[in-house]
């Protein structure tokens, strides 16, 4: 079918889903009409879509691969095939070639990356983009019946299961390529004699595991550039140069294992931590002073800032008078005049119980 014909077949398609939203008497307000006609577009949406496919295949067929990837020329055309896939506007058919290498007898489908055929599963990138987040978040069943309703893109139990898999078998490939990539990088750093240092965060979360919802302990280790003083003497962050993620179930003695374990692994045990962060748990502290021992401890300003203003609100009525004691206080805390912040909250008198409590 020419390109006019591809035309006019989709505007009688849409031409018909306007008749029929017109003409249908049980839609009985706007949003009844805007459902349906969300819920009908995708007709026409997977006509144009089919038709963008079986376009591309044809400009595709029309040329061949000159060589396989060993160098020969000796290409084969085996077959021409179709595979099902499903896309947000429902399952569309993707035509593929498929060529045998005489030379080294490697298989290739050189139509599958242009025309956006998954490597594994039936499901296109654009549902995985979309459902991924969600089963990040929730349990698989609400996952895929918030996604049904969304997008009208119905997943079985083993559907979503397989989305997932194939997302962390790519998440894995490129985490271990980009940590490769980082190692070459610090080494190459450290043989310029570039001054780096280690950063290393260290939190708790809680995740879904098992069923059951488990505190997991996690820590951060970056490695920086270490960073010069400002003209006021004010220390200066570093650039980043590369990172590592840590993480047990476990307790704080595990994570320290493991942090320790990422290091050496990484080849970063000959660069000196500079610093420890944390949000302030008592554990972080802990474990810094034993494992970590005379490392600078840092609270992030972000929960520094949620003590502060949880004080601030309390003493001050004014919310504009609670911001700038907080900024004020923030400001003397990055220029290590902590002593002045302590002595000065001790002589503040707040009539409210709560807030000299706080």
């Amino acid at each position: 079918m020419d390109r006019a014909g591809i035309v006019a077949e989709i505007l009688d398609r849409c031409k018909s889903l306007v008749v029929d939203v017109l003409d249908d008497s049980a839609l009985a307000s706007a949003s009844a009409a805007s459902l349906a006609i969300f819920e009908k577009f995708r007709d026409v949406g997977r006509a144009i879509l089919q038709a963008w496919v079986d376009e591309r295949f044809t400009s595709l067929a029309e040329g061949r691969p000159e060589l396989c990837p060993c160098g020969s020329p000796s290409l084969i055309l085996v077959h021409t095939r179709k595979v099902t896939v499903k896309t947000l506007f429902g399952d569309i058919v993707f035509r593929y070639r498929t060529f045998n290498c005489s030379a080294c007898g490697a298989y290739l489908r050189p139509d599958d990356a242009p025309l956006g055929i998954p490597d594994q599963g039936t499901f296109s990138d654009d549902v995985r983009s979309l459902y991924e987040p969600l089963a990040a978040e929730l349990p698989h069943r609400t996952a895929n019946d918030i996604f049904k309703k969304f997008t009208g893109v119905e997943l079985s139990s083993r559907g979503g299961q397989s989305i997932i898999d194939s997302t962390a078998r790519d998440l894995r490939a490129w985490r271990e390529d980009r940590e490769a990539g980082e190692v070459f990088k610090v080494a190459s750093l450290l043989g310029q004699g570039v001054d780096l240092v280690l950063e290393v965060a260290m939190d708790g979360v809680m995740a879904h595991l098992d069923g059951d919802w488990h505190e997991a302990k996690v820590g951060t280790i970056l490695v920086r550039h270490r960073g010069e003083k400002t003209a006021e003497g004010e220390p200066k962050l570093g650039q980043v140069a590369a990172r590592r993620y840590a993480c047990v179930r476990g307790g704080p003695e595990e994570l320290a294992v493991e942090i320790k374990r990422t290091i050496r692994e990484a080849g970063w045990d000959v660069i000196p931590i500079g610093e420890i962060l944390g949000d302030g748990a008592h554990w972080i502290w802990t474990l810094a002073e034993k494992h970590f021992p005379g490392v600078p401890q840092t609270l992030d300003t972000y929960h520094l800032k949620e003590h502060l203003y949880e004080f601030a609100n309390l003493h001050y009525k004014d919310p504009c008078r609670a911001k700038a004691w907080v900024q004020m206080k923030v400001e003397a805390l990055r220029n290590n005049r902590a002593g002045d912040v302590l002595g000065g909250l001790k002589k503040m008198k707040s009539r409210k119980k709560i807030a000299r409590e706080t």
